[in-house]
């Protein structure tokens, strides 16, 4: 005589996954970044639109999320991480197929966090001379400066190479490139990325590396230019 459990099959577990969810804004600069390297590595996003970024990222439960209170922030099933850059190095981390993105070898991976550091500090100073587009305040001529010096390192990088670290693109590229996009957006500031050679042919070549890359620079470049009529006309009200 059987026992019950010898003929009975035991029902598999069944696990549920939380989704990422991204607190984000089409035309937040470092939230293209996260969506860019998502969609490169296959990562699917649960997108919560954030548009007043101070009451809506300052409640009690987000600031529990993110007590930056800035966006993109991102929970992962109860792992909550600010900043850009430390939530694309960890979706390559754990999601990524491969490291190529982000090297596990440690002399290929700190050529690619050195050019991460570089482009914060480079994103910063671009968001200076930003701001007057979205204010109206005039430009201070030690802020276009400092983002012409920037530029001409980042050319100087770029000398002899296809990207900026290492024989593939890298995490680096797809955040500088995103940077570079914001300064399109105040003709003003007479800063212009593309008169430099370098920049000019490393451009091209990120945003054209996959399709996916060219359509969130797409919905970027669309939001950001309402952002700024949303702006525009706000101003011209008051």
């Amino acid at each position: 005589m059987l026992l019950q459990s010898e003929h009975v099959k035991e029902q598999p577990q069944k696990t549920t996954t939380a989704p990422l969810i991204l607190y984000n804004h089409d035309a937040s600069p470092p939230c293209c970044l996260v969506r860019i390297v998502a969609d490169e590595i296959g990562v699917d996003l649960e997108k919560v639109l954030v548009v007043d970024i101070e009451k809506e990222m300052g409640t009690p439960e987000r600031l529990q999320i993110n007590p930056q209170r800035t966006i993109p922030a991102l929970v992962d099933n109860g792992l909550n991480i600010a900043e850009s850059r430390a939530i694309v190095t960890y979706l390559v981390s754990k999601y990524a197929k491969d490291d190529s993105l982000y090297p596990k070898d440690l002399e290929k991976r700190v050529l690619v966090d050195q050019r991460l550091y570089f482009d914060q500090d480079f994103y910063n100073a671009i968001m200076k001379v930003i701001g007057p587009a979205f204010s109206g305040k005039p430009l201070s001529q030690s802020d276009v400066d400092k983002v012409n010096n920037g530029l001409e390192i980042l050319n100087r990088m770029l000398e002899g190479k296809q990207w900026l670290a290492g024989d593939n693109i890298t995490l680096a590229d797809y955040a500088t490139v995103v940077s570079l996009a914001s300064l399109e957006f105040n003709t003003k500031c007479g800063i212009n990325p593309a008169k430099h050679a370098n920049i000019a042919q490393w451009i091209s070549r990120v945003e054209g590396s996959s399709a996916k890359v060219k359509e969130n620079m797409k919905v970027f470049r669309e939001a950001i230019k309402m952002y700024i009529e949303y702006f525009k006309n706000q101003m011209s009200q008051k």
